[in-house]
């Protein structure tokens, strides 16, 4: 018999938890979000999540009990299902409203305390693309407002290559099955990668603080930043 919808959705998220298990720290920088968000010190921050398909930012948060109103946007519906199903586990009922779309999809003027951007950008081609997208972002911030962004980033084209041996033995010493360790290597290389340097050129082409880095793991980074007053 084949699985039904919710069986299928719970595949893939073992898959992305098992390719997340093979990057040393990986899960670590979505905990972080946690203490990121209660450093601000807003008692109940507007979230909006984008990329939210899979559910690993809201399963953070739902976990942590962030008491604040949460948006998870994703283009595509289908992971977005993945993230309904992370939040409909016994003991997390977070207040999240869903919207299918990107992040133009969110109302002009309805602002945010809080962005996520983790792991978006790097699909999206450096042809004023995501500039394009930043500026989407930098628009949804609320005075005063953090965007958490994080993405794959390599400073020099060869790091990937040098750094391949090292994730290969962290995944091999995890456990993490043979599939998921070929999907995260074939993937990298595929992705719009830009450097520390261009990320902070971008951010300040669209009126962002320059972003500070508050986590690093293999080729993953993670900044905070904010709007430029």
């Amino acid at each position: 018999m084949m699985p039904g919808p919710k069986g299928r959705n719970t595949d893939r998220l073992a898959m992305y938890r098992e390719m997340q298990r093979a990057v040393p720290g990986l899960d670590g920088m979505y905990r972080l979000l946690q203490a990121l968000i209660a450093s601000l010190e807003t008692e109940a921050p507007r979230v909006l999540i984008v990329g939210a398909g899979g559910g690993r930012e809201l399963g953070e948060l739902a976990n942590g009990h962030v008491a604040g109103q949460i948006t998870a946007i994703d283009p595509s519906a289908k992971n977005l299902d993945l993230a309904r199903v992370v939040v409909q586990k016994p003991g997390l009922s977070p207040e999240v409203r869903f919207l299918v779309g990107t992040v133009d999809a969110v109302p002009k003027g309805e602002t945010f305390d809080v962005v996520t951007s983790m792991l978006v950008m790097h699909h999206l081609k450096d042809d004023g693309t995501k500039l394009a997208y930043l500026k989407g972002l930098r628009e949804r911030l609320a005075p005063g407002g953090h965007l958490i962004h994080a993405d794959v980033c390599f400073d020099q084209p060869e790091e990937f290559d040098q750094l391949v041996p090292l994730y290969l033995a962290h995944a091999h010493i995890s456990g993490v099955t043979p599939e998921a360790t070929r999907l995260e290597r074939d993937a990298i290389p595929n992705l719009s990668v830009v450097s520390g340097a261009r990320t902070r050129d971008l951010f300040a082409e669209v009126g962002l603080t320059e972003p500070f880095e508050v986590f690093r793991s293999l080729w993953y980074r993670c900044w905070i930043s904010s709007g430029q007053s």
